[in-house]
């Protein structure tokens, strides 16, 4: 177990956002879409400074504006206000679809949004969306996927569906650098060796227009961050296919993903088996390499749930020790669901690790200095929060940033770590960390 005063509650976990961040950052992955905050004077929405720092490609608090309500009209209503300040910015911006949030002070005194709202869609030629996210409801997770469900709500489903197309949704898509351009078009790449074409991807750095395609496909796949919007899938795709994913990450995980996607898509399991086979006589042997040369690395993952089961079991191939998994999705942390993707994916463990889920960042610290006690740990695989723990003074210890936000890793060259050429990707990365040759 890991000491707890009893305090721990109160200290800051590595993903402590509400529904407000996860909807920005979801915005952001949208380039033609504006986030207006109808919110009071001085909430400024601070933690931006997070996406600026993880995304050098694209700035992002141009996508964002805020309408600054005063006492004033907190007390005489503020629709007006936003109705005035959301026609202007349209004359300037043009965006194709229009995101109004509020935070809690807006929810409490102020009642006449959802009417500013509706004269807005009858104002503005571009769709109005509204979405509130008061305090701290919700999380991350959370709000990037009510975006999602919002775009799916806007597809046009009644489209004709074609069997050779598939539309993918829960991309997590959370800047525009090099490796999310290398993952889409690694994605892209085996779909198109089973003759299949993605319309539309959600969500994936692409316009509205592109992303509403997504009803020109015979079938729908939904990645793990997608797992909340499959009620709206279901009540609108029609006689499309749904079909869960994993995420495919590492070899194992990208050739489960090749296998249910395209059986779902009526691809011949003969196809599919001899596009494996190419791939995997490519790749094995690079990431073989790399495995014996790893051998006995101690690995630590602060990871959400569904990418730590992925790398789990991409680590697990590998031949790498993983004494401890902090999952930091925060309350939507779930250790079942790690253990049974990492298996799914083909982790037999002889010593499972220990998970640790909802901890904070310190909480965090204190579960690798337990961990470190019984064992020294030789990599991190986390984000940009890891690296701010404190380093054994005894040697030193690297982080793979795989996760939000990836402050001290950017990526210039294309590098994914989805698929087959990620699986080598990681493989590389995790062979440098170890030897710290940057």
């Amino acid at each position: 177990m890991i000491p707890d005063d009893g305090a721990s509650r109160y200290e800051l976990k590595d993903s402590d956002h509400g529904d407000l961040f996860g909807i920005f950052l979801a915005v952001h992955a949208i380039p033609d879409a504006l986030l207006l905050l109808h919110t009071t004077v001085g909430c400024k929405f601070k933690t931006q400074l997070h996406l600026v720092e993880h995304d050098w490609f694209r700035e992002s608090h141009n996508q964002r504006l805020w309408t600054g309500v005063d006492d004033l009209r907190l007390i005489q209503g503020s629709g007006d206000r936003l109705v005035e300040f959301a026609t202007t910015w349209y004359q300037r911006r043009k965006p194709a679809v229009f995101f109004v949030a509020t935070n809690a002070v807006i929810d409490l005194s102020a009642f006449d949004v959802e009417a500013a709202v509706e004269s807005l869609r009858s104002k503005l030629p571009c769709p109005v969306i509204l979405l509130k996210a008061p305090g701290y409801d919700g999380g991350m997770a959370r709000g990037y996927e009510r975006v999602v469900e919002a775009i799916a709500a806007m597809v046009d489903w009644d489209a004709a569906a074609d069997p050779a197309k598939v539309a993918l949704a829960g991309y997590r898509f959370d800047r525009y650098e090099m490796d999310h351009v290398a993952n889409l078009a690694e994605i892209r790449r085996l779909l198109r060796a089973m003759d299949l074409s993605i319309p539309a991807l959600m969500l994936s750095g692409e316009p509205l227009a592109t992303l509403r395609r997504a009803g020109e496909a015979g079938t729908v796949a939904m990645m793990p961050y997608a797992r909340r919007i499959r009620p709206v899938l279901e009540a609108r795709a029609g006689s499309r296919v749904l079909v869960d994913v994993d995420l495919p990450v590492g070899l194992t995980g990208s050739a489960t993903f090749v296998r249910r996607l395209g059986s779902a898509a009526g691809v011949p399991a003969a196809r599919i088996e001899a596009i494996l086979d190419k791939e995997l006589s490519r790749a094995v042997p690079l990431v073989e390499h790399a495995a014996r040369r790893l051998a006995g690395t101690s690995v630590a993952l602060f990871l959400d749930t569904a990418m730590a089961g992925a790398v789990a079991a991409c680590l697990f191939e590998m031949g790498l020790e993983i004494p401890l998994v902090v999952l930091t999705d925060g309350d939507d942390g779930d250790e079942g669901r790690f253990r049974e993707t990492a298996e799914r994916l083909g982790a037999e463990w002889t010593r499972p690790p220990r998970v640790v889920v909802g901890a904070s960042s310190d909480g965090g610290v204190r579960a690798l200095a337990l961990a470190d006690a019984e064992g020294p740990v030789d990599l991190l695989v986390g984000s940009g929060i890891q690296t701010t723990f404190p380093m054994p003074t005894s040697r030193p210890r690297a982080v793979v940033q795989l996760g939000y936000p990836a402050v001290g890793k950017h990526a210039l060259y294309p590098m994914p770590w989805m698929g087959f050429n990620g699986a080598v990707a990681l493989a590389q990365r995790f062979l440098d960390a170890r030897h710290l040759a940057f």
